[in-house]
């Protein structure tokens, strides 16, 4: 019988010393992080699954599939090795694991930077610095695009950041962790519906979608929810409206996390977006909120803390009902 990760000893307390690194420390980037390594992973990999005599669907497929199973075989591995060797070590192994997966500082510092020039008027700085965080033409932005852009990228990543790495943990430990995070890392390198990776990228793209549904159905209740101590918000009210404006968005997670946070900060997202030099009509996610301000950023980020700290009681919630 399956029993999850948190369900075991200690486990409890890898997965809140990660958690508890990530608030201290953020993401710090280095030549060796697991997901610069990933991405050379995936890079060799394109390489060689490219040259397979089959298409270029199957071809992503076999390749994505490889490099996650792979991903969670060596975490289990190594996690056993060290284990073997000393205690110790398999703590600091698996530690690490869950601190180098979730985001949580470093999203909200990333968007401190765009937002931090914004405040203080220039517009051509805090363009620039949102050109760094999404894929979208950022060039002739006005200050209600920009804000906009950078409460999706905030709610988004609340799911890919913080919902899922912590999710995972709970069910898989630190290989489900990592694995998802290849996953995450896969669909973020080749996930995209262009001439080069619209087939090759489209069993990534997939795979992420199915990683992330539970979590950001969660991420969905979890922002109502926060919302009552954000500002007064009625969770029931901003989670039926939330349920109703996700249906909306291209995407079958994201409109989850930015409907409720767009329900709950009481702006408007979504709407005409520039990829490229193609203008996009996306729909309109809480058509009747206000636009975005700065001030609205600052507060999304504020939400995004209190979000993060309700979920962060599912593993202790899982451990206790288990």
């Amino acid at each position: 019988m399956f029993e999850p990760f948190v369900s075991k000893p200690f486990s409890l307390l890898i997965i809140y010393s990660g958690i508890i690194a990530d608030v201290i420390f953020g993401d710090k980037d280095h030549p060796l992080h697991p997901i610069r390594l990933m991405g050379a992973a995936i890079s060799f990999g394109e390489k060689r699954a490219r040259l397979l005599k089959t298409t270029p669907f199957r071809a992503g497929l076999i390749m994505s599939t490889v490099l996650i199973m792979s991903t969670y075989l060596l975490v289990s591995i190594l996690a056993s090795i060290l284990a073997s060797i000393s205690f110790i070590f398999y703590l600091a192994f698996s530690i690490g694991c869950i601190y180098f997966s979730l985001c949580l500082k470093c999203l909200s510092q990333e968007a401190l930077k765009v937002l931090e020039p914004l405040e203080k008027g220039d517009l051509a700085l805090a363009r620039k610095r949102l050109s760094m965080l999404v894929s979208r033409q950022t060039s002739h932005m006005d200050e209600t695009a920009v804000c906009r852009s950078l409460i999706e990228t905030v709610s988004e990543n609340f799911v890919d950041g913080i919902c899922s790495p912590v999710f995972y943990a709970v069910v898989g430990g630190p290989p489900m962790c990592m694995a998802f995070k290849m996953a995450s890392t896969l669909d973020s390198m080749i996930g995209y519906r262009n001439k080069t990776y619209e087939q090759f990228g489209k069993a990534a793209a997939r795979i992420d979608d199915v990683a992330n549904f539970i979590p950001a159905r969660l991420s969905a209740v979890v922002i109502s929810f926060a919302g009552l101590f954000f500002n007064g918000t009625s969770p029931v009210r901003s989670l039926v409206k939330t349920l109703a404006d996700a249906k909306v968005h291209k995407s079958p997670n994201s409109g989850f996390p930015e409907a409720a946070f767009a329900q709950v900060l009481g702006v408007s997202l979504g709407g005409p977006t520039v990829y490229g030099t193609a203008l996009y009509n996306l729909p309109y996610i809480n058509e009747k909120g206000r636009p975005p301000v700065a001030r609205d950023v600052r507060n999304a980020i504020r939400l995004l803390y209190i979000s993060s700290w309700i979920f962060y009681l599912l593993p202790l919630l899982i451990a206790v009902l288990i």
